[in-house]
């Protein structure tokens, strides 16, 4: 049997504009991948979902089905291409390219034209290098390309009863824009392969292409002598100062001379590493105190913002909340009473997450958050569907405090920290507590598995309850977390 010649895929193509190791690792050494992360594996499950509603806007589309024998879906795909009728996902080889279109649709010209679908809401850059590629090799294996086009997601979209496909998405005619990138392809393939069939793997430096367009999976190995403390802990540091900094040899964020350090938050991060001593503030830590107005409500919310809405009067990647804690404080000498939500079903959970906030917040005292705006936007975008809370939502809102405020402006600063100001690195830093040996110690693992035992079918009752309790116990530490700031800070002055 002979063996089959090596294809070029388009994934691998990307890989290659994006980096010549990535790509020669990703045909040459593939056991160097770790596993997909159940972050990346919930991306792809939302593209296969949003692609699936896509091909509703293509009725009598026919799917060529397989993954891995390419012989058979090749076939398949030349067998159905004289019906002349849309086909999802059918497959082309010529030579050593290979791709499948998400949906390629015939025109009465004889041409055809390709639809790719992505779940983002706006063109990207790697979109039209994406669609340059394949219409390179359709066009070699023989069909006429008249338009190139991306599916994306209207985020004007308001779901009203079932989800209108023809509402939810948007088609871009991007052919124009892809002419010009389909007669670079040659070159970058013929350079792609010749890195491709190197012995030895590129040296390549790291730089911002490490997570342009993507995140690249071989950080963890391309990554492994950039120390923890390094250069990417000054807040917000311009990529391209970093990695000059890290290219003239300063690794360590102690190693760049002070008077390269032009940012007055990057001064006091290096100050307080070089001396291993906590920098505080205490006449703006005393006025940001003495700002706090008793009882105090210390709120956190965890949301869903799915491509697809969920909910009636919801939008495509609106963070609708479905839980929220709640720490009430009447004061620094006393304990406080803590209240939760959570929605244990299918319906909109805003109306009832509204009344219950609403019933436990009083009319006077502070109302802390930990990046306030989060929470703020979410009540707005709740009480402009549900009305009857926004004259409360009015009142309320200018009583929020954002408690991350003296945080982000390094107003307090513990070495602990290692340049974040994120509530998972001031919380261990001050307080000494953790989230590590929690069931679920993120946002987006709450969000992850709120969507799933909630909406998925083959879940049971006993993981669904212990999804929830450990939703319920995660938040909590959330607004228990800033309660333990709020006394550590308090303890300073």
């Amino acid at each position: 049997m002979l063996k089959r010649k090596p294809i070029f895929s388009k994934s691998k193509y990307l890989e290659g504009l994006q980096c010549p190791k990535l790509l020669w690792m990703r045909c040459n050494a593939k056991e160097e991948f770790p596993q997909t992360d159940d972050p990346t594996q919930a991306i792809f499950d939302q593209g296969n979902q949003v692609t699936e509603l896509a091909r509703t806007l293509f009725p009598g589309g026919i799917e060529i089905e397989g993954v891995t024998d390419y012989d058979a879906i090749i076939r398949r795909t030349q067998d159905l291409l004289p019906t002349r009728v849309p086909l999802f996902e059918p497959a082309f080889q010529v030579q050593s390219l290979f791709a499948r279109p998400d949906i390629l649709f015939p025109n009465k010209d004889g041409s055809w034209d390709i639809f790719e679908v992505k779940s983002s809401t706006k063109v990207k850059d790697v979109n039209l290098h994406d669609l340059a590629f394949q219409t390179c090799c359709y066009e070699k294996a023989g069909l006429k390309i008249r338009r190139a086009h991306l599916v994306l997601i209207n985020v004007g979209y308001v779901r009203t009863g079932s989800v209108d496909a023809k509402a939810l998405f948007k088609i871009e005619d991007v052919t124009k824009r892809i002419r010009p990138l389909c007669k670079q392809v040659e070159a970058n393939l013929e350079r792609m392969i010749r890195v491709r069939n190197q012995k030895v793997c590129p040296v390549e430096k790291i730089g911002p292409h490490c997570s342009n367009p993507y995140d690249c999976s071989l950080q963890s190995l391309c990554w492994k002598h950039i120390p923890e403390s390094s250069v990417f802990m000054y807040n917000r540091i311009n990529a391209d100062k970093a990695f000059g900094f890290i290219n003239e040899g300063f690794l360590k964020a102690t190693d760049v001379p002070a008077e390269r350090l032009t940012a007055a938050t990057h001064q006091i991060v290096r100050t307080c590493h070089v001396r291993k001593k906590t920098h505080v503030d205490l006449k703006v830590m005393k006025g940001f105190l003495k700002s706090l107005k008793f009882p105090l409500y210390l709120v956190d919310f965890e949301t869903l913002n799915p491509a697809i809405p969920l909910y009636e009067k919801s939008s495509p990647y609106q963070q609708v909340p479905f839980q929220f804690s709640l720490h009430i404080w009447d004061d620094w000498s006393k304990n406080q009473k803590h209240h939760a939500f959570l929605a244990e079903g299918r319906e909109d959970p805003r109306p009832e997450l509204l009344r219950k906030l609403a019933s436990l917040i009083g009319p006077k005292g502070s109302i802390v958050a930990f990046n306030m705006s989060f929470e703020i936007n979410c009540l707005r975008d709740s009480v402009d569907v549900y009305r009857e809370y926004r004259k409360w939502f009015n009142e309320i809102e200018q009583r929020f405090v954002d408690l991350m405020v003296p945080f982000r402006r390094f107003d307090y600063y513990d070495p602990k920290q290692m340049g974040s100001y994120s509530i998972k690195a001031v919380y261990p830093a001050l307080v000494g507590g953790s989230y590590d040996d929690m069931m679920i110690s993120d946002g987006g693992q709450a969000s992850r598995e709120y969507g799933r035992v909630t909406f998925k079918d083959d879940v049971m009752e006993k993981e669904r309850r212990e999804v929830y309790n450990a939703l319920l116990e995660y938040c909590k530490l959330d607004t228990e977390a800033m309660v333990e700031i709020l006394k550590v800070l308090k303890s300073k002055i």
